[in-house]
């Protein structure tokens, strides 16, 4: 047991930087281009999006190597490894540029810069999102794993979200402007050890099966293949529906705090709540899942969420901050289940597919879905600029006023239709998104009793070539969790073509 909870905080390490690094680029980075470096604007958002685009090709990359990798420390564990000096200097490279002045060879350079923080994080994390089915096969223990991992992702995100500021100021003074490029630097240096070390303890603490299969030639159509498994499709519709909500609250919450409120000096107290909120609370949903199965958390915390939402509507600057504070944390009850739910059933799709066709591909899944979700949150996110734009709210332009001038008063920069447009985008976007996973949610088809009878199957496969050794109930929890008749199962083709598959 001793042994066990070691390697499960191992595990869990690799989220630091997951967690930690997104927190840092997403509060941090803009602001350091603009208001540090003194790149225009179109220039920053130009230097990210080039990034995203980049990150359509290096994800499901790594993803399928990380499937063919045979190393003695196994295909994914070595990834860690090579993965540590790239993180480190990736992060160090995206908040200092050697000394360069002009703006066109500091856009050129911050280009290079984030594509190489994209593909130190991807090096590392479509791996890490692959492994857990290589660590364990127990449908409660990836649960266990999953919610140490998600305590340890939400505990980096909160530290990440105040230490790396005080650090800045305390280096580089606090008014935003160049002469905090050497608090932002020193902040890399500290952020960049933190997260190369995370990624040594993982490597060093994890182990990975021994029985890999065979490794296999990965084509395009491997990619488009799995969409042909139902379990898959409908765990897009959840994983998607819920993280695009995420990221475009978070995108909305400063300036809902700010602008609709008026309460942007309880701000950092607010998102702390439900940062600390999501972290107590994850540990009470994976023992929900535990007993429940790994989708009843959802049940509990989206409508917890919804309900939230709708108080909204009735929230104005005239409302007491405490107010704020407790739908932050029923905010923090949605979250908690929702990141809990959604990684934790990414594993279960690896063994679906594996007595569908035979084929353990967890690094295609994982790239294929860590690009999905980065395609589609990017896609959400450019939307929501264009409407608050047509609304007459410019983001970058509240940014740098916001950021630069003394006396900003959000209050009079902020017109009457501009107002009741961001209330009305934080409370109809999340509601339709967070309904749409719920429906997903009910959906799903894989239980404990199921995910077990998978497993025996692809066993009984592996040893015998049929499900001859399966009971009838067995054998309709397969094809119920599955999504397909018999002939649709590995066992479904000959012993001949089974092989060739594995050629």
């Amino acid at each position: 047991m001793k042994g066990r909870l070691k390697e499960k905080l191992s595990y869990a390490c690799g989220d630091i930087y997951g967690g930690g690094a997104f927190m840092v680029f997403s509060l941090l980075f803009m602001n350091f281009l603009v208001l540090v470096e003194g790149l225009p604007v179109v220039s920053a958002t130009l230097i990210i999006f080039i990034g995203k685009l980049w990150d359509a090709i290096t994800d499901p990359i790594v993803g399928s190597l990380s499937d063919r990798t045979r190393t003695r420390f196994g295909r994914r564990r070595i990834f860690f490894l090579i993965g540590i000096v790239p993180v480190f200097l990736s992060f160090v490279m995206l908040f200092y540029s050697f000394g360069l002045e002009s703006v066109t060879a500091k856009v050129v350079y911050y280009v290079f810069a984030y594509m190489f923080f994209g593909t130190a994080f991807t090096i590392v994390m479509i791996p890490y999102n692959a492994i857990l089915s290589d660590i364990t096969s127990d449908y409660n223990e990836r649960t266990s794993f999953t919610t140490m991992r998600m305590v340890f992702s939400g505990g980096a995100s909160l530290i990440a979200a105040v230490v790396p500021g005080i650090i800045i100021k305390s280096a580089g003074g606090s008014e935003n402007g160049p002469e905090q490029r050497i608090g932002y630097l020193i902040m890399a240096i500290a952020m960049g050890v933190i997260f190369g070390i995370s990624w040594l303890i993982t490597f060093l603490g994890t182990r990975e099966q021994e029985n890999l299969p065979p490794v296999e030639n990965i084509k395009l159509k491997s990619y488009a293949s799995v969409f042909s498994n139902p379990a898959y499709r409908n765990f897009l519709g959840i994983f998607l529906s819920f993280q695009i909500a995420v990221d475009l609250v978070l995108a909305l919450f400063i300036f809902y705090i700010d602008i609709v409120v008026l309460k942007y000096e309880s701000y950092e107290m607010i998102v702390g709540t439900m940062l600390v909120c999501s972290v107590i609370l994850m540990v009470v949903m994976g023992s929900v899942a535990k007993k429940k199965g790994k989708v009843f958390p959802l049940f509990i915390g989206i409508p917890t969420w919804l309900l939230s939402i709708l108080a909204f509507i009735w929230i104005d600057a005239s409302t007491p901050v405490f107010v704020l504070f407790i739908l932050a944390a029923l905010i923090a009850v949605g979250s908690a289940a929702g990141n809990l739910a959604t990684w934790s059933l990414l594993t279960d799709i690896f063994d679906i597919d594996e007595i569908r066709t035979g084929k353990r591909r967890e690094g295609i899944y994982s790239g294929l879905t860590t690009f999905l979700r980065k395609f589609a949150s990017g896609v959400a996110v450019l939307l929501l600029g264009y409407g608050l734009r047509a609304m007459g709210f410019d983001q970058n332009e509240y940014s740098l006023l916001k950021a630069s001038t003394v006396d900003f008063n959000p209050a009079s920069y902020a017109q009457s239709g501009v107002v009741l447009g961001i209330k009305w985008m934080f409370i109809i976007i999340p509601f339709v998104l967070l309904t749409t996973c719920i429906i997903f949610a009910q959906r799903n088809k894989t239980n404990k009793r199921r995910f077990d009878a998978v497993l025996k199957g692809v066993a009984a496969f592996k040893e015998g070539g049929t499900l001859d050794s399966m009971t009838p109930e067995e054998l309709e929890d397969v094809l119920i969790a599955a999504g397909t008749e018999k002939a649709g199962l590995w066992g479904g083709i000959s012993q001949k073509q089974r092989s060739v598959t594995h050629e």
